[in-house]
């Protein structure tokens, strides 16, 4: 899981029709963003509309969500908590460091071993 002011990477940007309408700011696939916060929150709501034509979310799935130190958003209309909307940590991959792409490059291109010299006596 993500810490607070780790840099992350978006790697999916598709979001519901729905979303347009209820956030200001939307993370943008291979843009780097820095973690504010993270939480417990819902994902994949459900909707219906009811006898007053409101529009009132009927289920939702538990998530952990990422508030981001670049965008910042409402709090939820759907919500009895306060809380700002925020963004499923799967849409985020974390950022690597020079140190863990260095490690990474060697697993992939390991460095060939010299062989040792075979000197006669």
């Amino acid at each position: 899981m993500f810490q607070t002011g780790q840099k992350v990477v978006c790697i999916n940007d598709e979001f519901a029709p729905w979303v347009y309408d209820l956030y200001r700011a939307l993370p943008k696939k291979d843009h780097t963003y820095t973690v504010r916060a993270i939480a417990v929150g819902r994902s994949n709501p459900k909707f219906e509309v009811n006898d007053d034509a409101e529009i009132k979310m009927k289920d939702a799935d538990f998530d952990m969500l990422v508030l981001l130190e670049e965008l910042i958003n409402p709090e939820d209309p759907h919500s009895s908590v306060r809380q700002e909307l925020g963004f499923r940590a799967e849409r985020f991959a974390p950022m690597l460091t020079e140190d863990v792409e260095e490690e990474a490059e060697a697993w992939v291109d390991p460095p060939r071993r010299r062989e040792k010299e075979l000197v006669e006596i």
